[in-house]
């Protein structure tokens, strides 16, 4: 099997002898720990190992770009650092590390599939009580490329095989999802590079993959809409293009209905995502609920809660509904994530699990 290699050697203060390499003292990983960090993009879970000396590494990801392995090259695991850690993080599974022959091999298992270039391993010198350290930055979401036609990432994608304990739960079901705006209602507009974004656009990249996923777990699907267009009539009033949308959950009897939605503010800081809903049953609640903890689980979103509001969809849909609103397009971090090759896939797949957690518990 034919695998991508990636060469990184850690040039730090104390250099391995060159003739001596082989007949050098092995150098000791004494410690091992990770962290899930939210700060980059695409967010990332971090391993640090502490070594007794210098190292130099050799990264290589599996052709399913699925598992990725570091070797250390003559060291070894010295105390309690080696053994199989469970990260669980998103993407991230389990971290390991073990003796390999002359070798240390830290093992890295991930739920799906990423880019190598997305990978960072690279190397921190000593600093005061801090020992010399080599540092593993994995993605903590795929990010596998998928092809896009609507000039947002990630608005068509492979769908995995759903679990038979996803179909048990998803038979029969029918759901309604609502790509907020659409056609001539552009929704929120951020700007990304100098160009303009369109909520529309970020909603619909969401709503897609969504789809894809309830219907291949044997869920029936109606969309509002599955293209760029107006679901009333172009230039429409809102209540009219809004309880457009409502008769199209009504008419289905649908069980849910979600509607999805980017959130803008004046204030570029400000971000995060809300499930809003509305008390016309005793359900409403429980799916804001089991929507917002996939969302707070799964996806490095700053947290804005579950609320009470009177919005239209909300009110005039006759089955439990909620409407997300999935971060801020006026933010660039956010904004960066919405229209990256990875994000609105995420977001699906985080829906998707929130949506089953729902059924699981009214069945």
């Amino acid at each position: 099997m034919k695998k991508l290699l990636l060469f990184l050697t850690a040039l730090l203060t104390l250099l391995l002898l060159p003739a001596a390499a082989g007949s050098a003292s092995a150098a000791e990983v004494t410690a091992l720990r990770t962290a899930a960090r939210t700060d980059g993009n695409p967010p990332f879970v971090r391993t640090v190992l502490d070594l007794s000396s210098s190292v130099k590494a050799v990264a290589s990801l599996n052709k399913s770009r699925d598992t990725l392995k570091v070797s250390l090259k003559n060291s070894t695991p010295a105390g309690d650092a080696a053994g199989t850690y469970r990260v669980n993080r998103q993407n991230v599974d389990t971290v390991s590390l073990k003796k390999d022959g002359g070798d240390a091999l830290l093992t890295v298992k991930l739920k799906n599939p990423v880019a190598m270039d997305d990978i960072k391993v690279f190397a921190l010198k000593a600093n005061g009580s801090l020992p010399q350290r080599l540092v593993v930055d994995v993605p903590s979401v795929s990010t596998a490329k998928a092809p896009s036609s609507s000039g947002v990432k990630g608005s068509s994608s492979s769908v995995p095989a759903a679990s038979a304990s996803d179909k048990k739960v998803l038979k029969g079901k029918v759901i309604c999802l609502d790509p907020g705006h659409g056609g001539s209602d552009v929704g929120a507009i951020g700007t990304l590079n100098g160009r303009s974004v369109y909520e529309k656009d970020i909603t619909l990249a969401i709503s897609l993959p969504l789809r894809d996923m309830l219907r291949n777990a044997g869920a029936q699907v109606i969309m509002t809409r599955s293209t760029d267009k107006d679901v009333a009539r172009a230039y429409a009033g809102d209540a009219e293009e809004l309880q457009a949308r409502c008769d199209v959950a009504n008419k289905a009897d649908a069980d849910i209905f979600l509607s999805i939605h980017i959130d803008s503010f004046s204030n570029a800081n400000v971000d995060g995502t809300t499930a809003y809903y509305y008390p016309k049953s005793g359900r409403d609640l429980l799916l804001a609920q089991t929507l917002h903890q996939s969302m707070m689980v799964n996806m490095a979103i700053p947290d804005r809660g579950v609320r009470s509001n009177d919005l239209y969809v909300n009110v005039h849909t006759a089955m439990p509904s909620v409407l997300m609103e999935m971060g801020f397009i006026s933010n660039t971090h956010r904004l960066n994530m919405l229209t990256s090759s990875w994000g609105p896939k995420r977001i699906a797949e985080s829906m998707y699990q929130g949506i089953i957690d729902y059924f699981k518990q009214i069945d």
